[in-house]
C-alpha cells in the first residue's frame, strides 16, 4: 500500500460515518473515485447522466452508482457493479478506502425515505472509460483544488411543482454545475479531508 494511500485510509476512517440505514427504507450506492500522486494533486471523478426526457435527472453531474440489485450481497458490491456496468471502471476491494456519511435524499426541500450510501476508493490505475450510453454521457476527473476554488462557486435555480429555489453549487467547467445530494457528498468528502492536514 503506498505511503499516500494509506494516509488517504487512515483520513477517511478517523471517525464513525452516519448510518441511516435504521431509520430508512431504499437507497442507492455511488463510487467517489480519487487519483492523484499527492494530497495536493488529489482529483475526483464525475459522471454527467445521460440526456433524457425521461429522467428527471437528465444531464445533471453525478458519482457513478445506483439501487442494490438482488445478485449484490453487500451496498459495496453494488457500488462496484454500477460503477463498471456505467463507466466500465472495475474497482477492487483492496481500492476501497472507506465510507462517507450516508446522506438523506429530498425533493424540494422535503426529506425522503431514501437515503444515499457514498463508498470512497483510491486508485493508480489508469483505466479504458466505456460508458453506457443508456445512463452516462460523459465521465471526467476534476482537480479536488478546482473544486474548492472560490472562483467556480455559483447557484443551481432548481424549479419543481411550481416552486423555484437557488441552491449552492460548483462549476465543473459544464452545465449544468455540480449541486444537490453529489454536491453535498463532495463537500462531506472534503471536509474528511481537510481534518486530517489541520
Amino acid at each position: 500500500m503506498s505511503s499516500l494511500k494509506e494516509s488517504l485510509y487512515s483520513t477517511i476512517n478517523l471517525t464513525m460515518p452516519v448510518d441511516l440505514s435504521t431509520q430508512l427504507g431504499r437507497h442507492a450506492c455511488v463510487a467517489l473515485i480519487l487519483r492523484g500522486d499527492s494530497f495536493e494533486n488529489l482529483q475526483l471523478g464525475f459522471i454527467q447522466r445521460a440526456f433524457s426526457e425521461s429522467d428527471r435527472w437528465s444531464g445533471q453531474l453525478a458519482f457513478p452508482g445506483g439501487k442494490r440489485e438482488d445478485t449484490d450481497k453487500t451496498d459495496l458490491d453494488a457500488a462496484l457493479r454500477e460503477t463498471q456496468e456505467e463507466v466500465g471502471i472495475a474497482l477492487t476491494n483492496p481500492e476501497l478506502l472507506g465510507r462517507l456519511n450516508d446522506i438523506q435524499a429530498r425533493k424540494a426541500g422535503t426529506m425522503l425515505d431514501f437515503y444515499i450510501r457514498p463508498f470512497v476508493f483510491f486508485t493508480e490505475r489508469d483505466f479504458n472509460i466505456v460508458l453506457d450510453p443508456t445512463e452516462v454521457a460523459d465521465f471526467f476527473w476534476i482537480p479536488l483544488k478546482e473544486i474548492q476554488n472560490p472562483q467556480r462557486k455559483t447557484t443551481y435555480r432548481l424549479q419543481r411543482d411550481n416552486i423555484g429555489l437557488e441552491l449552492p453549487a460548483v462549476y465543473l467547467d459544464r452545465e449544468p454545475p455540480l449541486w444537490g445530494l453529489s454536491y453535498m457528498m463532495t463537500l462531506n468528502l472534503l471536509e474528511v479531508l481537510a481534518a486530517a492536514n489541520k
